[in-house]
C-alpha cells in the first residue's frame, strides 16, 4: 500500500515533468518550412491541426509533409507538450492506433536527428518541422515560421 507521503512526492515530480522538459532545451524552438514555402507564420493552433492529422495541405494546396523527432529527443517532447499538450510518447501512442485502423492521413516521418529534419525540410516545399534556433541561423534553405519557447 502506498502512503501519504508516497502519495505527495509522485504528485510533486509530475509537477516538476514539464519544468524539466523546458530545463533541457536552453534554446528555444523553432518551426521551420522550406524557403520556397509562401507560409511566413504558423500559430501553435495551425500546428496543432497538421500534426493531429486534420490538415493535409498548406492553404496554397501544396501538401504537407510533417516531420517529428524521436519520442525521446527532449526538442520534441517540448514540442508535444506545447503545440499537442501531450507528452511525445502519448502522440506516438496515438499515431501507432491510427495506423492500426487506417485512419492516418499523413503520419509524420520521425527523424533521429536536427541536421536531418533541416536537410528534408530544405528539399520539400511542403515540409514542417522543428528543431533548435541554433541549428538554422542563417540557413537560408529554411525558413523560421514559429518560435515555441
Amino acid at each position: 500500500m502506498i502512503n501519504a507521503f508516497a502519495v505527495k512526492v509522485l504528485f510533486v515530480l509530475s509537477l516538476l515533468v514539464p519544468v524539466a522538459v523546458f530545463a533541457a532545451v536552453a534554446d528555444p524552438v523553432v518551426v521551420i518550412v522550406n524557403s520556397e514555402n509562401s507560409i511566413v507564420s504558423v500559430t501553435p493552433s495551425y500546428l496543432r491541426k497538421l500534426y493531429n492529422n486534420e490538415l493535409l495541405k498548406w492553404p496554397n494546396g501544396v501538401p504537407v509533409t510533417l516531420y517529428d523527432l524521436s519520442a525521446d529527443d527532449p526538442v520534441r517532447e517540448l514540442f508535444s507538450e506545447v503545440v499537442l499538450g501531450k507528452s511525445s510518447h502519448k502522440v506516438t501512442e496515438q499515431w501507432a492506433q491510427l495506423k492500426i485502423t487506417n485512419q492516418a492521413k499523413n503520419p509524420p516521418f520521425i527523424m533521429k536527428s536536427q541536421p536531418l529534419v533541416i536537410n528534408r525540410v530544405s528539399l520539400e516545399k511542403g515540409a514542417v518541422g522543428y528543431v533548435l534556433l541554433s541549428s538554422v541561423k542563417n540557413n537560408s534553405s529554411v525558413r523560421i515560421v514559429t518560435t515555441l519557447q
